[in-house]
């Protein structure tokens, strides 16, 4: 899915907090609940692979990757949005805040900031 078939999907607004901070915290906060922070792990993952940097002789593989778990983020019928909902509830967070939360991050010039710390997040 290209950028601008995200854009069309969801309106971006710049959010009024700070990525970083918002993702610190759902990680701090999930540690009190291991379901919990194998969803928000499960949402971290995905948004990690919809922002890998694009490379010219990258593998097919990683562009797979990467297309689905943009199109995992904005599907809106389906199974795969089914899923989608599914893994937003077990983690405790609203499907449309982690939309929009998700086309914000794959639509900024941060984004290799945030995917850096989701990284570290996760390892």
């Amino acid at each position: 899915m290209k950028k601008k078939q995200v854009n069309t999907l969801v309106s971006i607004k710049k959010p009024a907090y700070n990525e970083g901070d918002l993702l610190e915290q759902l990680f701090k906060d999930s540690k009190k609940n291991p379901r919990r922070s194998l969803f928000i792990s499960v949402i971290f993952q995905a948004l990690a692979d919809a922002t890998k940097q694009e490379n010219d002789n990258e593998a097919d593989e990683i562009k797979l990757n990467r297309d689905q778990a943009v199109a995992w983020f904005f599907a809106s019928i389906g199974v795969t949005c089914e899923n989608f909902e599914f893994v937003c509830d077990y983690a405790g967070l609203s499907p449309k805040d982690v939309r929009s939360f998700a086309s914000y991050v794959i639509n900024s010039d941060t984004k290799d900031l945030v995917r850096n710390r989701i990284i570290k997040l996760l390892a």
